[in-house]
């Protein structure tokens, strides 16, 4: 009876082995894939544009890469992140055991923080350690790469102010210091911590393995909610002065919102501390924006080739700005930040008449990302307690929808900024390599 109860447990046993998903090559629908073959399929996806956008770029943005490759990618940001959360606020970086050998970032040091940022920001500081030590227990093996916090944020800075040919110091007579204050040290913070909240929000839809995806995902709801805690604390000195600028803290967070979208293709998807558009953002008529996201309420997604675009203002090599010596891993480049893959449009009829899809596979036709539609109204979104202030006449010229040539700056009512093309060191403004991201949002005709 033993016997043969042992061998029923190695049959069971062996039966399971056999039956799990999530071996490598089965268990999962192709990615882009926007339909599913379940009993209620396929689903009317025309109403959630952005989203639809979203997982198209993150289609194309996957290409051949693995798992793996995706978390050495977030070793990157999550060092660069965590180290200079980390090193502002405790005046220390990470343990060896998250750095792996990598080097002490240029420029790093404890900032002058009152006590009342201080204290909200040491949780931050130790969530992003946490978010280091995922890539680590992940299998994470890259050491943190080479960062440069003071070149990093001056040239950010200028490319946000447009300065070609001038550094932050010789325009406004002093650097940009990151650590100087309250108000740089949480402007310089929400920079880089959106970047990773809609970075690792756009990494769930690509990676295969569930259990990373699940750990991704928290991430992603971890980070937006540190934003969110710097959002607040930046609206409440939001009009304190900043130094060098001589600008206030939402005039200068608007700069730089416009720059990193101005970076990551034609998709409109940042937003400044103060919105006034309730047609296509989710905002109250006080206009205060501590959460962006579409007029869903939805945050957005960002793929990595999106973020390493922004992160080396236009790079086509991935190196420079907060990256000296580019990113470790397989994921380093630019290449394909704006473009989209549908992969969902062509299905096979099912063999039973029912109507029903006979299968999942997908097809892979790359485009580009296109550019916002023209605001109007949809099912759903008139219902919405959102109030329609003087700000917002109804065109499409007041909400930053006007169509400029690529390259050129652009207004829109969100932010009155303009933001031209960030130039690469020892470029000339007369011929811009057309690998350097067009600055402005623009669309595509």
């Amino acid at each position: 009876m033993k016997v043969a109860m042992a061998l029923a447990a190695i049959v069971l046993l062996a039966a399971s082995a056999a039956a799990q998903p999530f071996q490598p090559g089965t268990g999962f629908a192709p990615l882009g894939n926007l339909r599913t073959q379940d009993r209620d399929g396929p689903y009317n996806l025309t109403l959630l544009p952005v989203q639809v956008n979203e997982v198209r770029a993150g289609g194309a943005a996957r290409m051949n890469y693995t798992d793996k490759d995706i978390i050495n990618f977030l070793t990157n940001v999550e060092c660069l992140e965590g180290l200079f959360d980390t090193w502002g606020v405790f005046g220390q970086g990470f343990n060896n055991n998250l750095t792996l050998g990598g080097p002490t970032p240029i420029g790093a040091r404890k900032a002058n923080l009152s006590q009342e940022v201080a204290s909200h920001l040491a949780e931050v500081a130790l969530n992003e350690q946490g978010h280091a030590l995922f890539t680590r227990q992940a299998g994470g093996n890259n050491p943190c790469p080479a960062l440069d916090f003071t070149g990093g944020f001056n040239q950010f800075m200028a490319a946000a102010y447009n300065l070609t040919g001038q550094t932050v110091e010789e325009k406004f007579g002093a650097p940009f210091d990151p650590f100087a204050n309250d108000e740089n040290f949480l402007i310089s913070m929400l920079t880089l911590e959106e970047l990773g909240a809609t970075g690792n929000k756009g990494l769930v839809g690509i990676t295969s393995n569930p259990v990373l995806a699940n750990g991704i995902a928290g991430l992603a709801t971890s980070a937006t909610a540190q934003a969110t805690v710097e959002r607040f604390l930046l609206w409440e000195r939001r009009n304190n002065t900043v130094s060098p600028f001589n600008e206030t803290v939402q005039q200068v967070f608007a700069r730089i919102s416009a720059l990193r979208d101005s970076l990551d293709g034609p998709q409109m998807d940042d937003q400044g501390l103060v919105n006034t558009d309730p047609r296509n953002i989710a905002v109250p008529n006080t206009w205060v924006n501590l959460i962006p996201t579409d007029v869903r309420g939805l945050t957005f997604s960002r793929t990595p080739q999106m973020n390493i675009n922004i992160l080396t203002l236009g790079n086509p090599q991935g190196k420079g700005v907060f990256f000296p010596e580019g990113l470790l891993g397989n994921i380093t480049t630019p290449y394909g930040y704006n473009m989209s893959d549908p992969g969902n449009e062509t299905f096979p009829t099912s063999s039973d008449n029912s109507g029903k899809l006979d299968t999942q596979m997908s097809i892979q036709q790359l485009g580009y990302i296109p550019g916002p539609p023209l605001p109007q109204n949809v099912t759903g979104e008139m219902d919405l307690t959102q109030g329609f202030g003087p700000v917002d006449n109804g065109t499409a010229a007041t909400r930053g929808y006007t169509p400029v040539p690529s390259g050129m700056p652009n207004f829109s009512n969100a932010s009155q900024v303009a933001v031209a093309m960030p130039m690469m060191m020892g470029q000339s403004a007369a011929a811009p390599s057309q690998s350097v991201a067009a600055g402005g949002r623009h669309l595509l005709h």
